[in-house]
């Protein structure tokens, strides 16, 4: 005899997925592994992510990067070199 179950609702399967491949571009980013970004995108696309919601992955990077080297300039804001 068959198994012939079908599966009628993979959303939460399909948006775990989903979820999964657009942590690891988050993670790529944060490694600067920007070689695998392109494949990840793709991947995250197959997946059922939306451009905006990887466009949100990016962008969250950009702010803390700029953030970060904000913060490193400012450092040395203040201080005295003799």
């Amino acid at each position: 005899m068959h198994n012939n179950t079908v599966i009628h609702n993979k959303e939460p399967a399909d948006d775990t997925l989903k979820t999964t491949a657009l942590l690891y571009l988050k993670e790529a980013l944060e490694a600067e592994r920007y070689e695998d970004c392109a494949e990840l995108i793709a991947s995250a696309k197959e997946l059922g992510a939306q451009r905006s919601e990887i466009k949100q992955v990016i962008n969250a990077y950009v702010r803390v990067l700029k953030t970060g080297r904000q913060n490193e300039a400012n450092r040395n804001v203040g201080r005295r070199r003799f």
